[in-house]
């Protein structure tokens, strides 16, 4: 652990895929925390920019030659690594293996170069489990991906594992659930259905929700997912296992639980026009068993609880799905 995490300086912090709804975020919330020096932020593109001076942003792609190694010429304490390449992106096989392995791989490495053990906070999925899922899934359960991405996540988690072991990072792999509510009219994400669904009952507009009404995906609240990365930052290297990948403790939402809570807060009416539409491509991936997160959760992580909790937490987050009487 660097001399910043034990307490004794104010730490220097990059994020990766920072231009994104959980990066941006997630450089809002540093930006309260009293021993944060500076935050790196780096992506593609930024929607907005930080007035705040601790704040660099910058535009390039982790996959250029020579990127990695610029932006990490001297060290972090901590890195959070989010940029991916997911949902929809992810098939392209080539794009993806250059931006969720290669460019991960190249990170690790450089920042081996730097000598400093730097804390390495790596977003990971619950996409490492791939379908057909047993009936329950616990930290021992092996995960079987069936589509590169997951494949991609899961050797970047061994990866993580394997260079905290070496004394090279300090590293976490956190496997992210779906991560609710991502802005309106997202394409990115195969489980964009789990956004929408809050946005057609804000609008009380027709919506077809693609599972069954019993079954239930795994999810979190984007203000969940902040909690346990700042959480992430300070854990004791001391106190932690060997294995450094775990489960986050995510909700295992009924859809028709939700509909019925979404009901509840913006009133009956507004999802009135809902339906249950079940396409067997999407309960392939995304009807879920009970999901147990005992490693997390003795670390200090925390999930939203249940629907009402998990609603609630989604739409205080976001303006737009506030009910008008709010």
């Amino acid at each position: 652990m660097s001399e910043n995490q034990m307490g004794k300086g104010r730490d220097r912090i990059l994020v990766t895929g920072a231009g994104g709804f959980v990066g941006s975020a997630l450089v809002d919330a540093l930006l309260h925390e009293d021993d944060v020096d500076s935050v790196v932020a780096v992506d593609l593109g930024f929607s907005r920019r930080w007035s705040d001076p601790r704040v660099t942003c910058t535009e390039d792609h982790l996959d250029r030659v020579g990127a990695i190694e610029a932006l990490v010429a001297e060290p972090f304490d901590c890195i959070y690594h989010l940029a991916t390449v997911a949902g929809v992106g992810s098939a392209d096989f080539d794009l993806g293996r250059r931006t969720n392995l290669d460019a991960t791989v190249r990170l690790l490495d450089q920042v081996r170069a730097t000598g400093q053990r730097s804390r390495f906070v790596y977003a990971s999925s619950v996409g490492v489990y791939g379908a057909p899922l047993p009936a329950r899934i616990t930290d021992e359960t092996l995960p079987v991906p069936t589509n590169s991405y997951g494949t991609h996540k899961l050797v970047c988690e061994y990866l993580v594992s394997d260079y905290s072991r070496a004394g090279f990072v300090d590293g976490l792999a956190l496997r992210f659930p779906g991560i609710i509510a991502r802005p309106a009219g997202s394409t990115t994400m195969l489980s964009a259905f789990l956004n929408d669904v809050f946005y057609a009952a804000r609008a009380g507009a027709p919506f077809a929700v693609p599972l069954e009404a019993a079954d239930g995906s795994w999810v979190m609240s984007l203000r969940c997912l902040i909690s346990n990365l700042l959480l992430a930052r300070r854990l004791d290297a001391g106190t932690l296992p060997d294995r450094r990948f775990w489960n986050l403790p995510a909700t295992l939402v009924r859809m028709a639980d939700l509909v019925a809570e979404l009901g509840r807060v913006y009133g009956q009416a507004a999802t009135a026009q809902f339906v249950f539409a079940p396409d067997p491509s999407m309960r392939a991936m995304f009807a879920q068993v009970p999901l147990e997160a005992a490693g997390a959760e003795r670390l200090g992580f925390v999930g939203d609880g249940n629907v009402a909790a998990f609603v609630a937490n989604v739409i205080a987050e976001v303006p737009a799905l506030r009910p008008a009487t709010a």
